[in-house]
This record gives structure tokens, sequence and C-alpha cells, in this order.
């Protein structure tokens, strides 16, 4: 059994999702299947290199897939997880409406 195996698996994923640039891929990913260069376009000052290792993690954790036809893609599990942070989402949309409207009044 590896170090890696013997992690809850809640830290197993926060570790996946912790790293740099992750969360903007699983994030572009989400409204549809891209290629490579459509995801570099959709991401914009990301790293090929990056780009390429984080895809490499992402597709590891199995929460997103390659195909031949249409690129990179969400797996099941990589729409659900990202069904999860709608909510997270919102939050935050309303944290920097009310950060910009306390520091317009200031």
């Amino acid at each position: 059994m590896t170090s890696k195996s013997k992690q809850r698996p809640i830290v197993q994923l926060i570790d996946i999702l912790g790293k740099k640039w992750v969360l903007r891929i699983l994030w572009e990913l989400k409204e549809s299947s891209c290629t490579f260069r459509e995801l570099q376009s959709r991401c914009g000052d990301i790293s090929p290199t990056i780009i390429n290792t984080r895809i490499k993690d992402l597709c590891a954790a199995q929460l997103v897939d390659k195909s031949l036809d249409s690129g990179y893609t969400l797996t099941q599990l990589g729409y659900e997880l990202i069904e999860l942070f709608y909510p997270i989402n919102d939050f935050a949309n309303r944290w920097s409406e009310r950060l910009v409207a306390s520091t317009n009044s200031d």
C-alpha cells in the first residue's frame, strides 16, 4: 500500500484540487469537451507544460478523459465534482459584490 492510498479520500481529493490551475482546467471543461489548443486558449496564461501535467493528473484521478474525436472532457466523476462547486461559485459572486460595495463606500 502506498502512502497516498493510506490517506483519507478527502485529503487525496484536496491534494489534487489544490494544485495550481487544476480548478481552472476543470471549470473550463464544464461547458464542453475541447482539444488541447482550445483548452489552452480558454485557460489563458497557463503554460502548455503545466496544462499537460495537470491534465495527466486529472486523467489519473478519473476526473478527465481524453477521446480521439472530441479531445478532453470531464468524466461522470468530474461532472459530479463540478456540481459541488456551483454553490461555492454563487457564494464567491456574492462575496465579490460585497467587497466591491464596501470598497466603493469607503
